[in-house]
């Protein structure tokens, strides 16, 4: 991976991270040892794993079963956020009964506070 992809992927991880912490009101940050460990892109959400996707080239099957893998991994719930150029952020989030649903951001927070409640 180039030093550009590396810089793209992060800056995409700041802005979702920063759109989805204003939905929780949270400060949320990134998992600065993912690399070194193959972890989630965030994990401070109490009981989610998130991983973010900024490519145009869409690969949503592949990117879920990441998503998933890195949350069992954590014993969390898996949250994939992924957007293209000039497109708004997707959330694909794992919901109780069902392997995943698609929602926005709002939706994506929604979910996670719902989580919250019935644990």
């Amino acid at each position: 991976m180039s030093a550009s992809q590396r810089r793209k992927g992060a800056a995409a991880e700041r802005e979702v991270l920063k759109l989805l912490g204003d939905e929780l009101g949270e400060a949320l940050t990134r998992n600065l040892s993912q690399t070194r460990e193959g972890g989630a892109d965030c994990i401070a959400v109490r009981g989610w794993a998130i991983e973010v996707k900024r490519q145009e080239r869409l690969s949503r099957p592949a990117w879920w079963r990441q998503a998933v893998e890195q949350a069992e991994r954590a014993g969390a719930r898996p949250i994939l956020l992924y957007r293209r150029s000039r497109e708004r952020w997707t959330a694909w989030v794992h919901t109780s009964g069902q392997q995943w649903t698609e929602t926005d951001i709002v939706g994506a927070a929604m979910a996670i506070r719902e989580s919250w409640l019935t644990r």
